[in-house]
């Protein structure tokens, strides 16, 4: 039985999205596991930011081209064998990072395939039945609930496992990563099929991406990318690196900002279908950005939770909006769903890009704490989401 079980009986989850979010928190789950820790891991293993970087560039740029070619897989495997599929290579990717010491270049190698698999059959996949399930008048307050749940299983995760990597280091977090992913495979199994087929070929993704017409959807998309590498991969390291690598009591602070995180997310999904959602988006880039100037001044640990405490409010200010609209744009293409979410994944993707280039670079110049300005000006640029989804002839397939 679905964990959602109650919200499907109260109207707030359909019986598919409810599957989906099931398998979604346990993957979430195996995730937090490595979570902030897997930068740290990387940085550990290399020795080297800059080699650490690389790892993130050649893995993002791998999808980036992939990631048309993996949304023609839902054709043949249809979405729900698609998502089913790319669960056991995410689990092959926490493989690679147990054997890591074994042969660092052969397992980097693995790992990034690995995981740029996972990509090309899990994300456009996973976007593409979301919308489908999820309902236009309470998309926002289920996504403020789906998250918050997520959250709330998560709240112990950090400490558990800085507890754990602190005590028995990396390889014993692999293991339960990999065991809860594969448990993650089960609830997809019950999973409605969704009948969609990506229409587009490869040459023709590649002219709709850089059409003029998706421009705006391009810069919006490109700055959330940025954005989130920044806080997903450098913040773990800066944080790491300011309390000389005590991971138990980064693994406390991270679990209790989550904790306060949980509330809000609930409040802000509630307010998000109640008020108009780009009014919310735009105050939330606005604290968000300045959230990262703030985070250039910390020093301490207490400083981090402070900061991290309000970045997490802004967070949620400007991410539940944005993710109901990322999903109402995808929900009015019409049988342009998944094309649309192809769009959208290599956008994020180039924006990722771009940012590492840029900070490999200035960071032969200037500490590691000043890039975060490239991540205050990225969450800006998400404002530019344009209101239209993708519309085209049959003539341009």
């Amino acid at each position: 039985m679905s964990i959602f079980a109650n919200y499907r009986v109260k109207g707030i989850l359909s019986p598919g999205l409810a599957s989906l979010y099931t398998s979604r928190t346990i993957v979430l789950i195996a995730m937090g596991f490595v979570g902030m820790f897997g930068p740290v891991f990387f940085l550990i293993k290399y020795q080297s930011l800059e080699k650490t970087i690389w790892f993130y560039l050649v893995a993002w740029i791998m999808y980036l081209f992939l990631a048309a070619p993996g949304a023609k897989i839902m054709n043949h495997l249809g979405i729900r064998g698609t998502l089913i599929l790319s669960l056991p290579f995410l689990a092959l990717f926490y493989l690679c990072l147990y054997f890591f010491d074994n042969n660092l270049l052969l397992f980097s190698i693995m790992a990034m395939i690995a995981l740029t698999i996972y990509r090309m059959c899990y994300w456009v996949p996973y976007h593409t039945n979301f919308t489908r399930f999820s309902e236009g008048h309470k998309r926002g307050k289920q996504l403020g609930l789906l998250d918050s749940l997520a959250t709330f299983l998560g709240i112990i995760i950090p400490f558990a496992s800085g507890f754990l990597i602190k005590e028995f280091g990396f390889n014993l977090v692999f293991v339960i990563s990999i065991i809860l992913v594969l448990i993650a495979i089960i609830p997809l199994l019950f999973l409605p099929e969704v009948k969609e087929k990506f229409s587009r070929s490869y040459k023709r993704t590649w002219q709709e991406f850089f059409s003029k017409k998706n421009r705006q959807m391009m810069v919006a998309y490109m700055g959330d990318g940025a954005e989130n590498w920044i806080g997903g991969v450098l913040w773990p390291i800066f944080i790491w690196q300011l309390l000389e690598g005590e991971f138990l009591t980064i693994g406390i602070i991270t679990s209790l900002i989550t904790f306060v995180a949980v509330i809000l997310k609930l409040i802000v999904g509630d307010y998000t279908d109640r008020f108009n959602k780009r009014k919310l988006m735009h105050l939330g880039s606005a604290l968000y950005s300045l959230g990262w100037i703030i985070k250039m001044f910390i020093s301490t640990a207490f400083h981090i939770f402070l900061a991290s405490t309000y970045h997490n409010f802004a967070y949620i200010l400007l991410r539940t909006p944005f993710d109901a609209l990322m999903y109402e744009k995808a929900a009015d293409s019409g049988h342009y769903i998944d094309e649309y979410s192809t769009l959208r994944e290599m956008y994020l993707q180039v924006g990722r890009i771009i940012v590492m280039i840029v900070i490999l670079i200035l960071l032969k110049f200037v500490p590691l704490y000043l890039v975060f300005v490239l991540a205050a000006i990225s969450s800006l640029l998400v404002n530019l989401l344009p209101k239209h989804g993708l519309h085209e002839t049959a003539s341009l397939r």
